[in-house]
């Protein structure tokens, strides 16, 4: 009878205690979190809502809406000259350097603004490339 009116007080087999892995889901859950909110380095690099675009041969700058593109030839002295427009980015003091792509094979070096070393190359957008001086070309 004493196998009957024993009880078992430890956990049945293939089951878990509560509470045991809570505190790796805390864990996951927290570098998820910091993780999860900074912008990906490459994306951002490469998101613009506008072309920019500079004339090698007049100097003149244009900008135009994400989905069109300029041919090489320059709305202003109809001349093969036209490149594409990037920007080189400070950490310092958070100024884009803008500069041709094809025009200026080494890129910046400096920053134009504060004169430090500058980082990686990103696209331009709309509000920065005004701010450059460049019209709007609708095409």
């Amino acid at each position: 009878m004493r196998n009957a009116m024993h009880y078992r007080l430890t956990r049945p087999a293939g089951t878990r205690q509560a509470g045991g892995g809570g505190l790796l889901a805390w864990g996951v859950i927290a570098v998820l979190a910091a993780t999860g909110c900074e912008k990906d380095v490459a994306t951002e690099a490469s998101d613009s809502d506008a072309n920019g675009y500079l004339c090698v041969k007049c100097g003149a700058k244009f900008w135009t809406d994400r989905s069109v593109f300029l041919a090489s030839k320059c709305p202003k002295c109809q001349q093969d000259g036209l490149v594409e427009v990037v920007g080189y980015f400070c950490a310092k003091d958070h100024h884009l350097t803008l500069r041709g792509r094809a025009a200026d094979r080494q890129g910046a070096t400096t920053c134009e603004k504060c004169g430090a070393a500058l980082g990686g190359m990103r696209l331009p957008r709309q509000k920065v490339l005004k701010a450059w001086g460049a019209t709007y070309v609708s095409n």
